[in-house]
């Protein structure tokens, strides 16, 4: 079972974390992210770098779990 997350930045653009990677309406939040979980965990969590910043900027707005 994996797992899935949206937030909504405060400047309005969205923000997912899936198994497969980030994504997010705003381009250059996406690659940000993606760089960073590269360079800062094995895959596939949530660096605690990134965490600390969805946290003083975003709101979690969806949680859901995939069965594969």
């Amino acid at each position: 079972m994996h797992f899935a997350f949206k937030w909504k930045h405060r400047d309005g653009s969205t923000i997912e974390f899936c198994p497969g990677g980030w994504d997010s309406d705003d381009p250059a939040k996406a690659r940000w992210l993606n760089q960073e979980s590269e360079l800062l965990s094995s895959w596939p969590v949530i660096p605690a770098e990134i965490r600390v910043w969805l946290q003083q900027n975003c709101e979690l707005i969806e949680f859901r779990a995939i069965v594969q």
